[in-house]
C-alpha cells in the first residue's frame, strides 16, 4: 500500500467515499442526486494531479486533492450535462451546493499567495493514511518552495484534526449551504511551511 498520483479512475470511488461520509447532509434527497453532488465535490477539487494523491490497496483507502491558487476545475461541462437530467427542484439544490463550494473556495483564495496550495478535499477510511498523505503533500510543497497550505472546513469536518496537525484558523464565517440546511460555521486554515 503506497501513495500514488490521484487518477481519473479514482473519481467514482472518491465520490462514493464522500457520499458515505456526508450523505446525511442531503437527507431527504433522492439517492441519485446525493451521489451526483458528492461526485461533483470530487471533480470540483480535482484541479492539479501533481498535488493530488491516493492510497489504494483493495480499493481506494484515502485521497487528498490539492491545487495552486490559479488552478481551476474543468468540471462545469460535466456538471451541466449531468444536471440536465434532474428535475428543477433538484437542479436548484445542486446549484446551491455548487455555490457553497465556490464561496468557500473564494474565502480561502483571499488569503493565498500565488505559490500557496489549497487542500480541497481530504478523506481516509484507514487510520494513519490521512497523515501519510498530508506528510507527502507537505514534503512536495516544501521541495517546490510553497510557503503555505490552506484549506476550509465547516463544522461537519474534523476541525480538531487540522489544529492538531499545525493548521491555524485565519478566518471564520457563516456560509449558507442551502435554503433547507441553513448556515454552517466555516473556518479557513493555514499551515506555514517555511
Amino acid at each position: 500500500m503506497g501513495i500514488r498520483a490521484f487518477q481519473e479512475s479514482d473519481i467514482e470511488a472518491a465520490g462514493q467515499m464522500a457520499h458515505d461520509i456526508w450523505a446525511y447532509e442531503l437527507e431527504g434527497t433522492r439517492p441519485e442526486l446525493n451521489r451526483f453532488i458528492h461526485e461533483y465535490l470530487v471533480r470540483y477539487y480535482d484541479v492539479n494531479r501533481h498535488l493530488s494523491f491516493s492510497v489504494v490497496d483493495d480499493g481506494l483507502d484515502a485521497f487528498l486533492l490539492a491545487g495552486l491558487k490559479a488552478d481551476r476545475s474543468g468540471c462545469d461541462g460535466w456538471f451541466c450535462r449531468k444536471l440536465s437530467f434532474f428535475p428543477d427542484k433538484e437542479k436548484k439544490i445542486a446549484q446551491e451546493y455548487r455555490n457553497y463550494l465556490t464561496r468557500n473556495g473564494d474565502a480561502v483564495k483571499k488569503f493565498m499567495g500565488e505559490n500557496d496550495v489549497q487542500m480541497g478535499l481530504f478523506m481516509s477510511r484507514v487510520s494513519g493514511m490521512g497523515r501519510m498523505l498530508l506528510d507527502n503533500l507537505e514534503r512536495i510543497c516544501r521541495k517546490n518552495g510553497v510557503g503555505n497550505l490552506f484549506l476550509w472546513a465547516d463544522v461537519t469536518c474534523n476541525v480538531p484534526y487540522y489544529e492538531k496537525n499545525g493548521f491555524t484558523v485565519v478566518d471564520r464565517f457563516e456560509n449558507d449551504v442551502s435554503l433547507d440546511t441553513g448556515c454552517l460555521d466555516t473556518y479557513v486554515f493555514r499551515k506555514k511551511l517555511d
